[in-house]
C-alpha cells in the first residue's frame, strides 16, 4: 500500500462527525445533510461551524478554518501531521504498513506517549484488583464508599510503596526517556536516575476530550508514615496533558451532557466521580485549578446551561465568584448552586441523595440572581447606602467581565437591576459609565505592554503564508478571483484539466498559493489521476491549505459550478463543455497574459535608446506585437 492509498484509507474509516463531535456538540441541520456547532478556533457566541459529511469536510464562516479530518486533529490537538496520521488509523483500528513506519527516534511523539499512558492505567489497575501490595488501597476506596463497578469504570489504580515499582515493569517495553516524558517518573533529587511519580498512592486516571489517558491524580493513603507528602498528587504538565484545558470526567459525562444540555461542574475528581457513582451523570469537574477560559471554552460548546456546584464554605464561595466574571460575558446559561449547611458535593450526596441535588439544581439561580443576593445578604436593601453598595457590587461585575459591554446579557441586567433595587434607571447606566471611565487600562501602560516573540525563518515564513491563505478567503483581487475560479472548475469537474493544459501553464497564476494548486492539479494528472476535490485535499499536510481547498470547493457549491456545467454539456449536446464557463474563464486568463506582455514591451520600448537610423529587428517585433495587441483589445470591446 501506498502511502496517499493507506491516507486515504484512514481518511474513509473516519466519520468526520463522529471525530469533531467528541470536541463539541453538533447539531443536525437540513435533514443531516450538515452539522453546526460553536467553532472550536475562535470565541464563536452563534454557532458558525459546519461540518459536512457527504464531503467529509468542516468550516468555519467567521474565522476561515476549515478542512478534512486531519487538518481538524493537526489544529486541534497541536499535532504534526505524522502524529495525525498515526492518531486516526489507531482510532480507525488501522496498523500503519511497515514500509510507512518511521524509525523509533523518528516516529511521532504523541502516540507514543498515548501508548504508555494506557499502559501504565492498566498496570496500575491490574495492581489494585489482584495484587496483595494493594490492600490497604482498596479498604480505602472502599471505607470512602466507592463501589467496585466505579473502580472499574474509571480504571481506578495504585502505585505500590515502591520507587521503581513501574519502571521495572516497563524493561523491556518503554524507554526510561519516554517514561519520563510522559510524566509517570521524576528525576531523583540528587539527580541521579529516576524513580517512579506516584508511590503509595490510589490513582485516578485523567482524560482528555478524547478519552486517551493523559495523566493521573493521586490520593496518598491515609496511613503513610510521610508526613511531608502532599494529600493529592496530580501528574505534571506533558505534550498530551494541560490541566488548565481539560476537565476532569468528561470521558463518562459527554452523552448525559447531550442529552441534558446541562453540564454541572464540581471543584474536585472525587466529587465528580461520587456524583456520577450516584447517578448524576453529567457531571465534570476541574483538575485542582481555578477555571480558567479554556475550560469556559470547552464547557460551553458541549452545553447551554452550565450549573456551578462548589463547596458551600468560603473557599467554595470564593472561586464561584472568581468563575462568574469568566462565564458572564459567554453565550450560555450560567446557574450557581450553593449546597446548605457548608456541605460539599460528596458529604450532601451521602446525606441526603442525587434526587435532592437534582432538585437543588433545578432551582439553582442563574448568575444574576445569585450575585445579587449573595450582596443583599451581605449589605441589605433597607437604606439608600446599602442599595447603593449592592448596585456599585453587581456593576463591577460588569465591568470586570471582559466582552460583555453592549451585549444582550448587559442590557438585561442593566434594565433588571432598577426594578430590584429600587433606582431610576439613567442612575444605573451613569454609574455604571462613571466607573468604567475610572476602570484603568493595563493595555495602555508601557510597561506592561507584550513584546512579540522574536520568529523563526521557518516559523516567520510559515506565518507569511498562513497570512496569505487566510487573505484569499477574505478579501480576494480581481485576478485572485479569476484564478480561484479556475480551480473551483477543476474540483467539480477534473475530466477539464487536459483541456486547462493545452491552454494555460502554471506560470499564468499570479498567486504563489493559488499557484501550488494548479501545480498539484497538473502533477496528479501525469500521474493518471484528474485533479478531484478529494484527491487534492489529500495531497496537502498542511492544514490551511486544506482550509483553502476547502473554501474554493464550498463557493464552487454555493455558485452551484456543477449544474451549470452541466447545462454548458447539454447546451453543446453532450459533447463540448468547453464553449462555456471554462472557455470564458480561460480565455480570460489569456487575455491577461497578452496584456501583461504587451505591457512588458511598452516598458521595453520606453526604455530603449532613441533610434535615429532605422529600427532594429528587435524593436520592430515590439512594436508589431503592440499593435496586435491593440487590434486584440478593439475586437474585444466591440
Amino acid at each position: 500500500m501506498t502511502p496517499e492509498e493507506f491516507k486515504e484509507l484512514v481518511r474513509s474509516r473516519t466519520d468526520i462527525v463522529q471525530l469533531i463531535g467528541e470536541t463539541i456538540s453538533l447539531q443536525p441541520q437540513q435533514g443531516g445533510r450538515v452539522f453546526k456547532g460553536l467553532c472550536p478556533f475562535h470565541e464563536d457566541h452563534n454557532p458558525s461551524f459546519t461540518v459536512n459529511p457527504e464531503r467529509q469536510t468542516y468550516k468555519c464562516w467567521v474565522c476561515s478554518e476549515g478542512g478534512d479530518c486531519y487538518s481538524f486533529v493537526m489544529k486541534h490537538d497541536a499535532m504534526v501531521f505524522p502524529e495525525a496520521l498515526a492518531f486516526l488509523a489507531k482510532r480507525a483500528h488501522l496498523e500503519v504498513p511497515r514500509n510507512q513506519r518511521r524509525s523509533p527516534a523518528e516516529s511521532p511523539e504523541k502516540p507514543k506517549l498515548y501508548d504508555v499512558l494506557a499502559w501504565a492505567q492498566e498496570e496500575f489497575h491490574n495492581c489494585l484488583l489482584t495484587s496483595s501490595l494493594a490492600e490497604r488501597a482498596r479498604q480505602y476506596l472502599k471505607s470512602r464508599g466507592f463501589v467496585q463497578s466505579t473502580i472499574s469504570r474509571c480504571k481506578f489504580g495504585y502505585s505500590p510503596d515502591d520507587r521503581e515499582w513501574l519502571m521495572n515493569r516497563a524493561r523491556g517495553k518503554f524507554d526510561t526517556e519516554l517514561l519520563f516524558r510522559a510524566r509517570l517518573i521524576t528525576e531523583r533529587t540528587n539527580g541521579n536516575g529516576y524513580k517512579d511519580k506516584f508511590v503509595d498512592r490510589v490513582l485516578f486516571p485523567i482524560h482528555d476530550e478524547r478519552g486517551h489517558t493523559v495523566a493521573f491524580g493521586g490520593r496518598i493513603l491515609p496511613d503513610n508514615p510521610w508526613k511531608d507528602a502532599p494529600k493529592y498528587l496530580n501528574s505534571d504538565e506533558s505534550p498530551v496533558f494541560h490541566k488548565s484545558r481539560l476537565v476532569f470526567g468528561l470521558t463518562w459525562a459527554r452523552e448525559a451532557i447531550k442529552k441534558t444540555h446541562t453540564v454541572l461542574v464540581m471543584e474536585g475528581y472525587t466529587d465528580c466521580i461520587k456524583a456520577q457513582q450516584a447517578g448524576l451523570l453529567n457531571v465534570v469537574a476541574t483538575l485542582g485549578t481555578a477555571l480558567t477560559e479554556s475550560h469556559v471554552t470547552l464547557l460551553k460548546r458541549l452545553a447551554r446551561t452550565v450549573v456551578l456546584v462548589y463547596d458551600g464554605d468560603k473557599a467554595g464561595k470564593d472561586a464561584t465568584e472568581r468563575a462568574i466574571f469568566k462565564f458572564l460575558a459567554q453565550d450560555v446559561d450560567l446557574r450557581v448552586l450553593t449546597l446548605p449547611g457548608g456541605l460539599d458535593p460528596d458529604e450532601f450526596l451521602m446525606e441526603h441523595g442525587a434526587a435532592a441535588m437534582e432538585r437543588l439544581v433545578e432551582t439553582a439561580p442563574d448568575v444574576g440572581e445569585y450575585e445579587l443576593r449573595l450582596l443583599i445578604s451581605r449589605y441589605g436593601v433597607d437604606t439608600v447606602d446599602a442599595r447603593q453598595r449592592v448596585l456599585d457590587g453587581m456593576l463591577e461585575l460588569l465591568v470586570m467581565s471582559p466582552g460583555i459591554m453592549g451585549t444582550d446579557k448587559e442590557k438585561l441586567l442593566i434594565s433588571w437591576l432598577p426594578l430590584r433595587l429600587r433606582l431610576p434607571e439613567e442612575d444605573v447606566r451613569k454609574r455604571l459609565s462613571e466607573m468604567r471611565s475610572q476602570k484603568k487600562n493595563p493595555a495602555s501602560r508601557p510597561s506592561e505592554r507584550k513584546v512579540p516573540a522574536i520568529e523563526s525563518t521557518g516559523e516567520a515564513a510559515r506565518n507569511v503564508r498562513r497570512r496569505s491563505i487566510l487573505s484569499l478567503q477574505q478579501t480576494q483581487s480581481k485576478d485572485d478571483q479569476l484564478e480561484s475560479e479556475l480551480l473551483q472548475l477543476l474540483f467539480t469537474s477534473p475530466d477539464m484539466i487536459d483541456l486547462v493544459r493545452c491552454e494555460i501553464g502554471t506560470d499564468d497564476f499570479k498567486n504563489e498559493v493559488l499557484r501550488d494548486l494548479l501545480t498539484v492539479c497538473f502533477d496528479l494528472a501525469d500521474e493518471g489521476w484528474p485533479p478531484s476535490f478529494d484527491r487534492v485535499l489529500s495531497h496537502w499536510e498542511c492544514p490551511d491549505m486544506k482550509g483553502l481547498i476547502v473554501w474554493l470547493d464550498e463557493q464552487a457549491r454555493e455558485r452551484d459550478l456543477a449544474k451549470r456545467l452541466a447545462q454548458d454539456a447539454a447546451a453543446a449536446g453532450g459533447t463540448d463543455q468547453s464553449e462555456g464557463l471554462i472557455r470564458q474563464n480561460l480565455d480570460k486568463l489569456k487575455w491577461r497574459r497578452t496584456r501583461d506582455l504587451h505591457q512588458a514591451s511598452q516598458t521595453s520600448l520606453i526604455e530603449r535608446p532613441q533610434e535615429t537610423q532605422k529600427l532594429t529587428d528587435e524593436t520592430r517585433e515590439l512594436l508589431l506585437k503592440a499593435a496586435q495587441f491593440h487590434r486584440q483589445r478593439a475586437a474585444k470591446t466591440t
